[in-house]
């Protein structure tokens, strides 16, 4: 059983994977500590994609002071040469003794063999310690490896009555402040913004990063129609060739002969029958893309649509002390006849986002 000691170190290595955020992707958040006779002699984690990972970085801060130490990190030793080489031949090179690592890597190249590299050359390896809390803070990166398909998290902005926007559609701004940069760190976050047809044209978004340090994601509208505004910001601010439209080929086929688009990127989406585009097959074609995670801003017809699919993950709530009355709902209908038939959700947490309240749960879907 780990004692105290072990949890501080393990907590500390959490609190540096996570100055990766929003940089790390494809790859998950790392952070690494070595410990040496109870003192901490070299941290590190892992800066962004094609970096040194968490535990390189934090064996050449140690200087030579790693033989018998032991290092917590928060996700298992690679063993594997990708952009960098194996990191459980660092370990084992650095003469370190005890390897404590929270959760095992998803990963096929991974996925129990760094630990079973590691005892083989007569280290002793614990795994498991924090190991929620080592999954919660790389949830993007757990999801799409076990599943196969892009994370989804679905994130709303609603009155405390569940309104999104008024009945005539005023919806800028419902939350505070604290709230927008909240929503701008997401979209640091996730390889790809999406939103419906009907908030392309009623909020004419830009879904860039503006309030927070980070890259641009990849910005999906989803549309029947694609009937966007004559100076759309998605398709006017497009020189980094991030903006997807995602829509049926017959759809593409005729707006593409009424206007011009530049730097644009399409998808066709194929149809259910009963004539709408099929949210699958929405998230097959980014799969094939390479994108891992997908932020979805709106609106309420198609975060309805993903609820109903069982594709979202991840859902972020802000509510904001406004009351409307009538206007649109957060969600729409779900098909629920009883509450025992309600979407239920794990690992929630309730915060404060300036004077917002901010709910964050993971949905449980069926297995």
């Amino acid at each position: 059983m780990a004692d105290k000691a072990d949890r501080q170190f393990m907590q500390r290595a959490l609190e540096l994977a996570a100055r990766g955020r929003g940089r790390t992707s494809p790859n998950p958040m790392v952070g690494a500590v070595i410990v040496r006779k109870g003192k901490i002699v070299g941290e590190g984690y892992h800066h962004a994609a094609g970096k040194p990972h968490a535990e390189v970085e934090a064996i050449r801060k140690a200087k030579g002071k790693t033989k018998g130490a032991t290092i917590y990190v928060t996700l298992e030793p690679c063993c594997h040469s990708g952009r960098t080489g194996p990191c459980t031949e660092a370990i084992i090179k650095a003469g370190i003794t005890r390897v404590v690592f929270a959760a095992k890597d998803p990963d096929p190249r991974v996925c129990g063999g760094g630990g079973k590299c590691l005892r083989e050359a007569g280290l002793e390896v614990s795994s498991g310690l924090m190991r929620q809390e080592a999954r919660l803070l790389n949830d993007m990166y757990f999801g799409y490896k076990e599943k196969g398909r892009p994370y989804i998290v679905a994130k709303t902005a609603q009155t405390i009555d569940g309104r999104v926007a008024t009945v005539t559609g005023d919806s800028q701004w419902i939350s505070c402040h604290e709230s927008l940069v909240l929503a701008h760190q997401l979209r640091a976050d996730v390889d790809a913004v999406l939103v419906g047809g009907g908030t392309a044209r009623d909020d004419n978004p830009s879904l860039t990063v503006r309030h927070v340090r980070g890259k641009n994601p990849y910005r999906i509208v989803l549309s029947s129609s694609m009937d966007l505004p004559r100076k759309c910001n998605l398709l006017e601010n497009n020189a980094d060739f991030k903006t997807i439209l995602a829509t049926s080929k017959k759809t593409r086929q005729a707006i593409e002969r009424r206007r011009r688009f530049k730097n644009v990127i399409f998808w066709d989406i194929a149809t259910t029958r009963g004539g709408k585009l099929d949210v699958l097959d929405l998230m097959q074609k980014a799969e094939q893309f390479g994108l891992q995670s997908i932020l979805v801003e709106g609106g309420p017809t198609l975060i309805t649509s993903l609820f109903r699919a069982h594709l979202v993950d991840k859902y972020v709530l802000v509510t904001a002390p406004k009351l409307l009355g009538k206007g649109r709902d957060a969600v729409q209908d779900l098909g629920k006849m009883k509450l025992g038939e309600a979407v239920q959700f794990e690992h929630s947490r309730f915060e404060k986002s300036g004077v917002d309240s901010l709910f964050i749960g993971y949905p449980v879907w069926e297995k």
